[in-house]
């Protein structure tokens, strides 16, 4: 009954939200698993928000926003973000600019500006979660009652 909660139910379309945008690409499913194991939460909730987030249409413009967010954040202190990135990137970067024309990729501007995208998102979105649900299980709550009155 505690997956009934507008509180717990709220908690999981919040992490969903996380974890549908967070940058670490290819662990979207084990942290479906851990997240819904630690927190027992509502799994097929949990699956459900993070699919409908972090799916194949979803996947580039996501991870291309992470990046951009990650810049602005490196931006507004004046660093590069490249600075932090470990060597193997580098060559990656050499790479993606011969065969494609794209440079200045960050993996450190990826991943700090997906998490605070994340993070930003699922907090923002938390309160909305709890009303919506507020609101719907009272509402259930009130026709469960008036169908055992009748």
């Amino acid at each position: 009954m505690h997956e009934r909660s507008p509180r717990r139910l709220a908690l999981t379309v919040s992490l969903g939200v996380y974890i549908g945008i967070s940058p670490f690409i290819g662990f979207h499913t084990i942290m479906t698993f851990l997240f819904g194991w630690l927190f027992a939460l509502n799994l097929a909730v949990l699956f459900a928000v993070s699919f409908l987030i972090h799916n194949p249409w979803t996947t580039l413009p996501i991870y291309m926003f992470d990046h951009y967010v990650g810049q602005l954040f490196f931006g507004f202190f004046n660093m590069d973000g490249m600075q932090f990135d470990p060597t193997w990137v580098e060559s990656c970067n050499l790479f993606l600019k011969t065969h494609t024309g794209i440079s200045g990729l960050s993996l450190t501007a990826f991943l700090v500006g997906g998490n605070l995208l994340a993070v930003a998102a699922s907090l923002i979105i938390y309160p909305f979660a709890m009303y919506i649900f507020e609101q719907y299980l009272s509402h259930k709550k009130c026709i469960t009652v008036y169908e055992e009155v009748i």
